[in-house]
């Protein structure tokens, strides 16, 4: 029986709405005053809150309506009124979060996915009121926080490890656009690279049977010394200088490579640290040799490729 009234309600405001609408494309009159329609919203917001509660206040899904009408009244009656501001918006977006945040209220494990809305609801609000004065660095990044938060609780609800991997990323981005306001706004990337090499580096200290996390967590540290040296103040920019920067690179990767070989006995390192090394030298010492460093990995695939179909000595 609720339910059915509901529909009657709804019904009847769809064919409304129809009626309306297609008056107003024929060309009659049809009433345009806003406080009228602030009425008309605010009257709709009313019962349709009533339905809900009458329904069951649990089915959050119901409460859209009546969150949706109120905002377009506040609004339209905002405008009666003259005012002429972005933030007039902001409660349209309130109401589209409020029932996103009951759903997850009510059920945090089966409606965790509501706080993705709630918080892309939540950012934009607060890009209405801030965007006349604060500048669009502060709020590309607010974005990128208010996502962090968002994929933060989604892990406390769930524990799901890619919720949290999102979370820090998300964090870790968050401070790009702010970077972009400083003297030295290259340094983004020295920090970007530090903080998608630092959770390799945890994994592989907390979790040593993870040892493959050593190869990223090392090639990224590698690109973050380099580059942080490179953007040191006086650092002449010369073909010299590029060879040490990338011969500094394949010894860093070398040394990941020797970590691997020497501490996890995983043979395959010993051919990729010389390979490196030798990088290393030719890229030095003979720079004309700079442009066939592909042919040293090819070789070394070859390799790999000769030792997996190599036929294994039988013994007795």
């Amino acid at each position: 029986m609720k339910k059915r009234t509901a529909n009657i309600f709804w019904g009847l405001m769809l064919v409304a709405a129809g009626i309306y609408a297609l008056a107003q494309s024929l060309g009659y009159e049809v009433p345009q005053d806003p406080v009228l329609w602030t009425y008309v919203f605010a009257g709709i917001s009313l019962i349709s809150f009533i339905l809900y509660f009458v329904e069951g206040w649990r089915n959050w899904g119901a409460l859209f309506p009546g969150c949706i009408f109120a905002a377009l009244a506040l609004l339209l009656g905002m405008a009666a009124r003259g005012v002429e501001s972005p933030a007039m918006a902001a409660p349209l977006f309130i109401g589209i979060a409020i029932p996103f945040i009951l759903g997850y209220v009510l059920d945090r494990k089966q409606n965790w996915w509501a706080l993705i809305p709630a918080g892309v609801m939540a950012f934009l609000t607060l890009v209405l009121f801030a965007v006349d004065n604060v500048p669009g660095e502060w709020i590309g990044s607010g974005l990128f926080f208010i996502l962090a938060v968002i994929f933060f609780l989604v892990y406390l609800g769930r524990h799901a490890t890619w919720s949290i991997i999102v979370a820090y990323v998300m964090f870790v981005l968050g401070f790009m656009p702010l970077l972009g306001m400083t003297t030295r706004p290259e340094l983004g990337g020295v920090i970007f690279l530090l903080a998608i090499g630092l959770p390799f580096l945890y994994v592989y200290l907390r979790y040593p049977e993870r040892w493959w996390a050593i190869i990223p967590a090392g090639i990224l540290l590698t690109l973050v010394i380099i580059t942080a040296f490179v953007l040191l103040p006086g650092v002449p920019d010369s073909d010299s200088f590029n060879r040490i920067g990338n011969s500094l690179f394949f010894l860093g990767t070398a040394a990941t490579f020797a970590i691997v070989w020497l501490r996890h006995h995983r043979q395959w390192g010993l051919w990729l640290m010389i390979l490196f090394v030798l990088l290393a030298i030719l890229n030095y010492f003979f720079p004309i040799a700079e442009g066939y460093w592909p042919v040293f990995v090819i070789a070394g695939g070859f390799y790999l490729l000769y030792k997996a179909w190599k036929p294994k000595e039988k013994t007795e």
